[in-house]
């Protein structure tokens, strides 16, 4: 299947107008006029992808965050972006990036977040925009609002969500012993909202990427944060995106990355 077709499938459900005006969403390397036998999803595009995409024959990588996000003045083999450009050229792999875009379309990563947990989704947290050109006009937003089954311990759904995301340490603003029912997530570095989630009545929000002051003004107005990080809660991108090519796209194989590596190491 030619690229163009591939993406203008993908831009179909998440279409690049969505992002936002700093972002680098969209074929950040490629010709569209490329056949595509093989795609291969994953969070980051780093040196293990691109050599594992090399050592795989893939024609696509398919990443959440852009490959190429800040200015290029020179492209060569001693420089780190610089290599990863000159190897994927060579070897005529090209890279498309959907950040932004679907962090905030319907059937988004915040969607597959409550998906995943197994949280009831209620709908947007916080509302953008309105395109009538976008699935007859539906609204968009970053983050999504969810509510539990029954109420539970904020400690107990901690526990919950870090066997469901295999995560292994959680760092928490608030009360654990609060009982729970309605939660925000904001995937990525969502921790600004939790201003908006207090003032909304929820109860937690789920999020990464809070910094010791937002932490500290978070527990002076009662809020409850759950900090999981950024690539735990966006690391499940190259699987949601796998899943959406399998079903809307034939004759292409589609393999999700070996390398999701995050950059901290938790001990």
């Amino acid at each position: 299947m030619k690229l163009q077709k591939i993406i203008d499938i993908v831009k179909n459900k998440y279409p690049e107008y969505l992002q936002y005006s700093w972002d680098n969403s969209g074929l950040n390397i490629g010709n569209q006029d490329n056949d595509i036998k093989k795609i291969m999803t994953t969070l980051e595009v780093t040196q293990e992808t691109v050599d594992e995409a090399i050592e795989k024959n893939v024609d696509l990588i398919i990443s959440h965050h852009p490959f190429l996000f800040s200015k290029i003045n020179k492209i060569t083999k001693n420089d780190i972006k610089g290599n990863l450009i000159y190897k994927l050229i060579k070897n005529d792999i090209s890279v498309y990036c959907m950040h932004t875009n679907f962090d905030v379309a319907l059937d988004g990563l915040n969607d597959y977040f409550l998906k995943i947990i197994e949280i009831e989704n209620k709908g947007i947290l916080d509302v953008i925009g309105k395109e009538e050109s976008y699935l007859n006009g539906a609204e968009y937003g970053l983050g999504r609002i969810g509510i539990l089954n029954q109420k539970m311990s904020a400690e107990d759904l901690v526990n919950i969500i870090k066997n469901k995301l295999n995560v292994s340490k959680v760092r928490f603003i608030g009360d654990l012993e609060k009982d729970v029912k309605n939660i925000a997530v904001v995937t990525g570095a969502g921790a600004e909202y939790f201003k908006m989630t207090k003032e909304m009545n929820i109860d937690i929000l789920i999020t990464g990427d809070m910094k010791y002051h937002q932490a500290m003004d978070a527990l002076e107005i009662g809020a409850c944060v759950m900090d999981l990080g950024h690539f735990e809660t966006e690391y499940i991108f190259a699987d949601s995106i796998m899943e959406f090519l399998k079903k809307n796209i034939d004759n292409v194989e589609v393999i999700k990355t070996n390398n999701l590596i995050n950059p901290f190491t938790i001990i």
